[in-house]
């Protein structure tokens, strides 16, 4: 009863904050958080393309929405996603992020993940495991970022707009909307900033 009361929680939480973007306050708190997540270990999908910062959970269905969406944009050049893990979703969010963190090649780790995905139970396909010590040290680190940004959403993403110096912050994002988000957009830097390629 208790592991479903926790699901349930956390649907709500996805629910309720998804495509809500981030206001003007979340300046400060975007540019901080994109400048920890391009310091954290994560993984880039794609080799060309405007560098977006995603924060996902690997059981998250609106993740895994995202990444279907920006498949066709990454195979195309279009786009760059640093995934950022975080494993709060479901009992096994931690152990899946793990197996995908700690795989040769993670960025394979999460395609499989997500051409894997389960989604009537909402699970990634990626194989849980135990965490190393680090693993789980980076998994935190990742988790109190984004508690320090002001809320626990996935997908958070930062996304360097036009013209702009720091990222947006986008807690959630609409079917469809991804495509219009990216266009014409910079590319977050390894300091949290942005630039214009």
């Amino acid at each position: 009863m208790k592991r479903l009361l926790l699901l349930l929680a956390s649907l709500l939480i996805a629910e309720v904050t998804f495509a809500q973007p981030g206001n003007a306050a979340d300046g400060a708190a975007a540019a901080r958080l994109a400048r920890q997540a391009m310091q954290t270990k994560g993984f880039t999908v794609g080799t060309a393309g405007p560098l977006i910062v995603v924060f996902e959970d690997p059981n998250c269905r609106f993740c895994h929405q995202l990444s279907v969406e920006s498949a066709p944009l990454i195979a195309a050049g279009k786009l760059r996603v640093h995934v950022v893990l975080v494993g709060f979703l479901k009992p096994d969010s931690e152990g899946r992020a793990a197996g995908i963190l700690q795989a040769p090649d993670p960025a394979a780790a999460w395609e499989k993940n997500e051409a894997g995905f389960n989604e009537l139970a909402e699970e990634g396909g990626y194989p849980v495991a135990q965490p190393s010590f680090e693993t789980d040290r980076t998994l935190r680190t990742n988790l109190d970022n984004l508690k320090a940004a002001g809320q626990v959403a996935t997908p958070t993403l930062l996304v360097c707009k036009k013209g702009q110096s720091t990222p947006s912050l986008l807690r959630g994002i609409d079917k469809g909307q991804l495509q219009s988000v990216v266009a014409g957009a910079g590319s977050v830097t390894s300091s949290g900033g942005c630039s214009a390629k």
